[in-house]
C-alpha cells in the first residue's frame, strides 16, 4: 500500500505539471491561432473540418514535420508523458483515476491546438495528418499478426555454399540460410506475402547468388551473402524445378526451368539484367504428354535427363558447337518402366587425359543413371549412350524402337523393402548412396554390389546430397529436418531442425484437419510445447498419422529446442505388420503444462486396428466396432521438468484414468486443463465424470522420502471425482448412460471454480454447462439456457464464463444473466464437422477471448478435395458483442494458445506454421532477435518484396519506446538474478549478440520488482 501511495502521489505531482504546461502551451496556441485568422485565406479554412477528424491519429505520435517554428519546445515532452500516464493507468486498473481525467483533458487540448497550428502554418490540413494516420493507439484497438515461423521445408534438394559452411534451404515463404557449424540461420530472404516460393538454384557464374521461383511466375535473382535483390524476371508461369548452369562461352547463367500449367514444359532462359548489352531470351526444349518428376543437366547442357511418372527422357543437343541459344535444339530418346520412378542420378565420368594429337571434344561421352522405383529396387545404366548405340544398331532394318528399358540389360539393386526416395552418386562414381521410409542410409560399393547400412534415423529419408568436396552427406527427412553427416565417420556434423508438426494438403479433405494439442510453458513463455508425428512422407497420401513425439519450439530464436518421445514408437524397431500394414503409435491428442511450469500432462491414445480384431466378428458389424473400441489403451502421463538434461521426465502413468466399470472398457478423455494457481490437472472422460489429480509427498513412517530428490518423491493420484448426470432431474434414468458427444473443462481465475460443459450425441437431449466447485466438489450451478449441442470451446475470463458453440455466448457467472451471444459463420463445412476445427482461447491478462473460423472451398466437381482453405481469426472482450479485430488468414488453423503473462496469441496451422497475434500497443510482440552475424553475412534480417503489403516492423522499435520513455523520476529498476541466468544459459548454444541484447533490455525494461 506504500507504494502504491507513493506511485499515486507521484502521478497527481506529473499532472499538475502537465496542467500547467497545459495552460501556458494554450496561451501560445491562441495566439498563434488569432494570427492565422488574420493570414489564411477563405479557400484554407474549409477544410478545417476535415483537419478535425485527422488530426486525432497524430495526438500520440511525433511531432508532424510541418510544425512551425513558434511551436513550443516542451510538445513533443509533454506528448510523451501523456503516452506513459496512459500506459500506467491501464497496467493498474482503476487506481488513479483522476489522472486518467487529466491526461484526457491535456490530450484534448494538445488536439485541438494542433489543429490551430496547422492551419497557421499556411499549409494543407489533410496532407500533414495522413501519413502518420498509422500511429493511432487505443487500448485493444489494433492488433497485428507477426510473420509466420517455421514452415515445410520445399522437397528440392539442399544446396551447399563452394565453401560448405552454409547450407541453403527454403519454405513457401522464404529462402532461408544456415551456419553449417552451429546449425542456426544465418540470414532470410522473403518472398512477399503475395505468393509462394516454389523452387530454387544457386548461380553457376557467382556462388554468392541464387535464383529463387515464386508461385506468381517470377523468378528473382538474389545475393544471399548481403539479402540484396539483383534482378526480377516475370516468366509467366509456375516453375517446379529448377537447374542452372554456365553458358558454354560467355559464362553467363542459363537457367533450366520445369514450368507447369496445362502442360509440362521445359525451358531455357538466358536472364540478363540491365548491365547486360543483351536482352533476356527463351527457348523450348521439351513438351512433355506426361508430369516431369525431376530433371538434371550435364555437360554444360550437351544432356538433358528428365524423370517422369513411368518413363525417363535423355535429350541430346543436336549442334552442340554452335552457342545461340535458340540453337539449342534436342533430339530425345525415352525409356519406359513398368513400375512408377520415384527418384533418379546422373554420373557423368570425367573426359581421359588427351594423347597426343587427340582433342577432348572428339572423346565419347560416358555417364551412368540410377533409377529408383516404387518397389524399392535401383536400376542401374551404365555409359547409356554406349547402350543406345549398341542397341540401335543391332536393331537396324527393324521399325521397333527403344522404348523399354529392360531391354538394354540394366543392373538392379535391390534392398529397399518400400519406394526408393533418394539415390545419389558419389564424386568419384564408385558409390551409390539411397534411402526410403526404412529410415536407413545405404551406400552401395558397386564394385562388389554389396551395401552397408546407417540404420535409425530419425524419419523417412527423401533427399541426398553430396557436398561440393565429397565430405559429407546433406540428408533431408520427412520430418521436416536436414542432417548433415560426415563420409568418413558418417557422424552428423549439422541439425537443421523446423517445425515438426502434422503438415497437411490444403487440398486435402476437411476430416483431415485434425486438431494438434499446443501449450505455451509458463516457466519461458517463448517456448511452444506440441505433439508431432514420427514422419511424414510426402508421396504418402496418409494424413491421420499419429502423433507420439513432444517438440518444443523456441520463438524467441527461431529454433527448435528439444524433441522427446511421449509414447511407444517404433524408432528402432520394423514398422511393419505381418499382413503388411503400418503399425501405428499411440496418438497424443491432449498435453497442459502447469501453472508454474514444473509439470507436464499428456494423454494417449491408442486403438487396435481392424485387421487385429478379426476374432471379435460375430456378424454384426456394430458389435465388433463397439468391442474395438472398448479394447482401446488410454494413459494419462504425468512429467516433471529436468532441467539439468533438458527434458521431461514421466513420474506418473495412470492407467484409463476414465473406466467404465459396467462393461469393463477403457472411456476417452476430452479434455483436460491445468489448475491455475496450485500443482494439479483435471479431466473429464467417456464416462460422465470430472476427476482431478493432483501430486502427494510421499511419506513413510511419517518421514518424508527424499530418494534423489531434494524436495522428496511425489505421488500422483486421484484427489477428486465430481459426477455427472445427463439428466438434471435425478429421478430421471431412462437415458443413464447416454453417450457424449464432447466434452469441454475450465478453471476460474483463482481455481475455485471448474466449469464443465457437456454435449450429448442425442439431439434431443439438451447438454448443460455445470459449475463444480473445486473445494466441495459439488455442482453449484447448472447452465442450460446456454446451447452447447456443437460445443467447440469453453473458458472463463474474470467473471464472465465462454461458451463456442453455434453461437459465441458470454455469460455473466455474478448476475447469472447473458451478457451477449455472437453466431458463428464458417463457410463449407457443417456444425457437427466443425466441432473440432473452431478454437477458442481466453486471456486473463487483458480480459480478451480468441476464436478461429475455418472456411473450405470445394470443387464444383463435387470431389471431397478442397481447392482453398482459410482461417478467421476473431478477438472479443467480455463487454462488447463486435470484434476488436478480425483477420483472415490461409490454411487452417489446427492450435490457438494465450500468451502466458501478456496479452496476445499463438497460432499453428496447417502449413506448419508458427504467428503470433499481439496487440500494437504492447511492448514487445514477438521476440524474435537476428540470427547470428557472419563476417561475411552483414545483413541479418528479412529482406520484403517491394510488393509486399505488410511489412515487418523493427522488433527493437516497441521495445525502445517504452524503455525510453519512461520517467527518469522511477523507483530504480531491481535486477532479478536468477530472471538474468535464465537469460544468459538458454540452451546448450549460446544466443547471437544482438538476441542476447534484446533480451537483457526487455529484461531490464519491466516494473521494478520488490525484492524480500
Amino acid at each position: 500500500m506504500a507504494d502504491n501511495a507513493s506511485q499515486l502521489k507521484r502521478k497527481r505531482d506529473n499532472a499538475e505539471e502537465q496542467k500547467k504546461k497545459s495552460k501556458k502551451q494554450r496561451k501560445v496556441e491562441e495566439t498563434a491561432r488569432q494570427a492565422a485568422e488574420t493570414v489564411t485565406t477563405d479557400t484554407a479554412l474549409p477544410a478545417t473540418p476535415k483537419s478535425k477528424n485527422k488530426s486525432k491519429s497524430t495526438s500520440t505520435g511525433t511531432p508532424s514535420n510541418s510544425q512551425s517554428k513558434e511551436t513550443p519546445i516542451d510538445t513533443p515532452s509533454t506528448s510523451q508523458k501523456t503516452k506513459k500516464s496512459s500506459k500506467q493507468d491501464v497496467g493498474a486498473e482503476n487506481v488513479v483515476v483522476q489522472d486518467v481525467v487529466a491526461d484526457d483533458l491535456i490530450q484534448t487540448q494538445r488536439k485541438n491546438g494542433r489543429k490551430s497550428l496547422t492551419v497557421a502554418n499556411g499549409e494543407e490540413p489533410g496532407t500533414e495528418v495522413s501519413k502518420p494516420k498509422k500511429n493511432k493507439t487505443k487500448a485493444h484497438a489494433k492488433w497485428s499478426l507477426s510473420p509466420a515461423q517455421g514452415g515445410w521445408f520445399l522437397s528440392a534438394d539442399p544446396v551447399f555454399s563452394p565453401d560448405e559452411k552454409y547450407i541453403i534451404l527454403a519454405n513457401s515463404k522464404s529462402l532461408q540460410v544456415y551456419a553449417a557449424e552451429t546449425s542456426n540461420v544465418a540470414n532470410i530472404l522473403s518472398v512477399g506475402s503475395t505468393g509462394e516460393l516454389t523452387a530454387y538454384a544457386l548461380s553457376s557464374s557467382n556462388a554468392n547468388q541464387v535464383y529463387v521461383a515464386d508461385s506468381n511466375g517470377l523468378i528473382t535473382l538474389w545475393d544471399w551473402v548481403d539479402g540484396s535483390k539483383i534482378g526480377r524476371w516475370d516468366i509467366g508461369a509456375t516453375v517446379r524445378n529448377m537447374t542452372v548452369i554456365s553458358h558454354p562461352e560467355s559464362k553467363e547463367d542459363l537457367v533450366y526451368c520445369h514450368e507447369i500449367g496445362k502442360n509440362h514444359i521445359i525451358n531455357v532462359h538466358a536472364l540478363r539484367t540491365k548491365s547486360h548489352a543483351s536482352k533476356t531470351e527463351l527457348k523450348r526444349v521439351l513438351k512433355a504428354s506426361s508430369p516431369i518428376q525431376g530433371i538434371q543437366v550435364i555437360a554444360r547442357g550437351k544432356y538433358i535427363i528428365v524423370a517422369c511418372t513411368n518413363s525417363v527422357m535423355v535429350g541430346k543437343r543436336l549442334k552442340p558447337s554452335k552457342m545461340e541459344l535458340q540453337d539449342f535444339e534436342y533430339v530425345w530418346r525415352e525409356l519406359k518402366f513398368s513400375k512408377s520412378v520415384t527418384t533418379f542420378n546422373t554420373y557423368l565420368h570425367a573426359p581421359e587425359p588427351t594423347k597426343g594429337k587427340k582433342q577432348a571434344q572428339d572423346q565419347r561421352d560416358n555417364f551412368d543413371i540410377a533409377v529408383g522405383d516404387e518397389t524399392g529396387a535401383i536400376i542401374l545404366f551404365e555409359d547409356i549412350l554406349a547402350s543406345f548405340a549398341a542397341f540401335e544398331s543391332a536393331q537396324k532394318g527393324n521399325k521397333s524402337k527403344l522404348n523399354d528399358a529392360e531391354s538394354l540389360r540394366p543392373k538392379r539393386l535391390h534392398w529397399h523393402r518400400e519406394a526408393v526416395g533418394a539415390v545419389k552418386w558419389s564424386l568419384d562414381g564408385n558409390y551409390l548412396v539411397s534411402g526410403g521410409n526404412e529410415t536407413v542410409i545405404t551406400i552401395w560399393q558397386l564394385a562388389t554390389g554389396k551395401p552397408q547400412h546407417l540404420p535409425h534415423l530419425t524419419a523417412a529419408i527423401e533427399n541426398v546430397v553430396v557436398s561440393p568436396s565429397g565430405a559429407a552427406y546433406a540428408v533431408s527427412l520427412a520430418n521436416n529436418s536436414v542432417i548433415v553427416l560426415s563420409t568418413t565417420e558418417l557422424e552428423a556434423k549439422t541439425n537443421i531442425v523446423g517445425i515438426q508438426s502434422r503438415h497437411v494438403d490444403p487440398e486435402a479433405s476437411a476430416s483431415t484437419f485434425n486438431p494438434v494439442p499446443l501449450a505455451v510453458n509458463p516457466k519461458f513463455p517463448s517456448e511452444v510445447l506440441f505433439s508431432v508425428p514420427s514422419t511424414q512422407p510426402r508421396k504418402r497420401s496418409d494424413d491421420s498419422r499419429p502423433q507420439p513425439y513432444l517438440q518444443t519450439f523456441d520463438l524467441a530464436n527461431h529454433r527448435a529446442k528439444t524433441r522427446q518421445a511421449i509414447t511407444r514408437n517404433n524408432a528402432t524397431d520394423v514398422n511393419m505388420a505381418p499382413e503388411g500394414d503400418r503399425i501405428k503409435e499411440p496418438n497424443v491428442h491432449l498435453l497442459q503444462v502447469s501453472h508454474d511450469g514444473e509439470w507436464l500432462a499428456t494423454v494417449d491414445e491408442w486403438v487396435p486396428p481392424k485387421s487385429a480384431t478379426g476374432f471379435l466378428n460375430e456378424g454384426i458389424p456394430a458389435f465388433t466396432e463397439e468391442e474395438r473400441l472398448l479394447r482401446r489403451e488410454v494413459y494419462l502421463k504425468i512429467w516433471q521438468w529436468d532441467g539439468q538434461n533438458g527434458q521431461w521426465k514421466l513420474e506418473a502413468r495412470i492407467d484409463a484414468p476414465h473406466f467404465f466399470e459396467n462393461v469393463c472398457g477403457n472411456g476417452r478423455v476430452f479434455d483436460l486443463v491445468a489448475d491455475p494457481i496450485a500443482p494439479g490437472f483435471a479431466t473429464i472422460g467417456e464416462d460422465h465424470t470430472v476427476r482431478i489429480w493432483r501430486p502427494k509427498t510421499r511419506l513413510r513412517s511419517g518421514n518424508t522420502v527424499r530418494g534423489a530428490h531434494e524436495n522428496g518423491l511425489v505421488t500422483w493420484s486421484l484427489d477428486r471425482s465430481i459426477r455427472l448426470s445427463d439428466k438434471l432431474d435425478i429421478l430421471d434414468g431412462s437415458q443413464q448412460w447416454l453417450p457424449p458427444r464432447t466434452s469441454r473443462l475450465a478453471y476460474s481465475l483463482d481455481g475455485s471454480v471448474l466449469a464443465a460443459a457437456v454435449s450429448w450425441a442425442s439431439d434431443s437431449t439438451p447438454g448443460a454447462t455445470h459449475l463444480i466447485d473445486v473445494n466441495t466438489s459439488s455442482i453449484r450451478r447448472s447452465i442450460t439456457e446456454v446451447d452447447v449441442n456443437t460445443l467447440s470451446g469453453l473458458g472463463v475470463v474474470g467473471r464472465h464464463l465462454i461458451v463456442v458453440a453455434d453461437l459465441v455466448t458470454v455469460w455473466d457467472l455474478v448476475l447469472d444473466q447473458l451478457v451477449y451471444s455472437v453466431p458463428l459463420k464458417t463457410h463449407g463445412i457443417s456444425g457437427l464437422e466443425r466441432m473440432f476445427l473452431v478454437k477458442l482461447a481466453t486471456n486473463d491478462t487483458d480480459g480478451t477471448f480468441a476464436v478461429t473460423l475455418p472456411s473450405f472451398e470445394k470443387n464444383d466437381s463435387g470431389s471431397s478435395k478442397l481447392t482453398k482453405t482459410s482461417t478467421k481469426i476473431s478477438i472479443f472482450n467480455t463487454e462488447t458483442a463486435h470484434a476488436l479485430w478480425s483477420h483472415t488468414t490461409p490454411n487452417i488453423v489446427l492450435s490457438l494458445a494465450s500468451q502466458k503473462g501478456e496479452s496476445g496469441y499463438i497460432i499453428l496451422d496447417s502449413s506448419s506454421s508458427i504467428k503470433a497475434i499481439t496487440p500494437t500497443t504492447g511492448s514487445l510482440q514477438l521476440p524474435t532477435p537476428p540470427p547470428e552475424e557472419k563476417a561475411e553475412l552483414q545483413h541479418v534480417y528479412a529482406i520484403q518484396n517491394e510488393d509486399d503489403e505488410e511489412p515487418e516492423q523493427n522488433i527493437l522499435e516497441p521495445l525502445l519506446v517504452s524503455d525510453l520513455s519512461q520517467d527518469i523520476d522511477d523507483e530504480a529498476v531491481v535486477l532479478n538474478q536468477q530472471a538474468l541466468q535464465e537469460v544468459l544459459d538458454n540452451g546448450s548454444v549460446p544466443p547471437p549478440p544482438r538476441g542476447l541484447f534484446s533480451a537483457v533490455l526487455a529484461l531490464v525494461g519491466r516494473p521494478p520488482k520488490i525484492v524480500a
